[in-house]
């Protein structure tokens, strides 16, 4: 499978493209966004009434939580959740991709990977980020020395119990942000290529991560370009949302206290879904311009005016 090099810039064209995703067909392309956010909040309020039902248990009978078993307990729960995360973002960029090409597509179909074989084995890509979470805890582990990760679990501990933790300083900060900027890098755009690559493009897992590292280094400066993108406007639009559900917050509790809190979460869940469509589009968008037989003409390089 061939790779497209594509110029820094074309980071940019992506993250514009990404914003116009959905004005097609919104009620489809959000209204899936919506339905994949629903079934990890919902995954994730079981795995959270469990563990507090650990907690509260112990407790109850006089004994402090024993954190063994909740990290039992929380690392299957957990590694369902990180199964359940690239089907449904593959469901997602199937939405955008039958909505992007114009054909009737619906929010329900955001599950459409659940009912065939190729799309099942994005489950596969959640076991994957888990051993890529191990293997980078034991580099940060090795680079933060061990006492780091020892002191680290007791203010944890601490904190289950009710006090104040005091957290612990690692050594060589700067070495560990740098190794942990450059291996989250990886990890994710291994993921977000893969994704595509499985569900589109018909790889298995295997050759889908090959081609997802290779696309990951030869177009390095635009998959970070359209990353840093990301994640600018990411923390500018949470300030405002904040701003704004706070806001709406205060007017509803002038009312009452439920319809005050409805109205932040409301707000709260449409910026999620907003976030969701722009990582899923601009995933999809950087597999469709990156891999030459992905069965799309070459990439656009210029919008309104501005060239790549």
């Amino acid at each position: 499978m061939d790779i497209r090099r594509l110029p820094a810039s074309q980071g940019l064209v992506w993250f514009r493209q990404a914003i116009d995703l959905g004005a097609k067909n919104p009620r489809a392309v959000f209204g899936a966004a919506l339905l994949a956010i629903a079934s990890l909040y919902t995954a994730a309020l079981l795995m959270v009434l469990v563990l507090a039902t650990l907690m509260l248990g112990g407790k109850a009978v006089g004994s402090n939580p024993d954190l063994g078993v909740v990290m039992a307990v929380a690392l299957p729960l957990t590694l369902a959740i990180m199964v359940l995360v690239p089907v449904l973002l593959g469901g997602l960029m199937h939405v955008i991709r039958e909505t992007e090409a114009g054909r009737k597509v619906r929010a329900r179909d955001v599950f459409a990977p659940l009912r065939n074989a190729q799309g099942r084995r994005l489950a596969w890509l959640g076991l994957v980020q888990v051993v890529l979470a191990v293997i980078g805890g034991l580099v940060m582990m090795a680079i933060a020395g061990g006492d780091y990760w020892h002191d680290y679990m007791q203010a944890m501990q601490s904190v289950m119990q009710g006090a104040a933790p005091v957290l612990p300083e690692p050594q060589h900060p700067g070495l560990l942000f740098l190794v942990q900027m450059t291996f989250n890098y990886f990890s994710y755009a291994l993921m977000l290529f893969s994704i595509p690559l499985m569900l589109f493009s018909g790889c298995n897992v295997s050759t889908a991560l090959r081609h997802a590292l290779r696309a990951s280094v030869i177009n390095l400066s635009a998959n970070l370009l359209v990353g840093v993108l990301f994640l600018g406007a990411l923390m500018l639009a949470a300030f405002v949302v904040l701003l704004v559900a706070g806001l709406l917050g205060v007017i509803g509790n002038l009312i009452h206290a439920v319809v005050g809190s409805l109205l932040m979460m409301l707000a709260m869940v449409g910026f999620a879904a907003v976030v969701l469509v722009l990582l899923a589009g601009a995933s999809y968008l950087a597999w469709r311009d990156t891999f030459s037989d992905a069965a799309s003409p070459p990439p656009v390089t210029h919008i309104h005016g501005f060239e790549a």
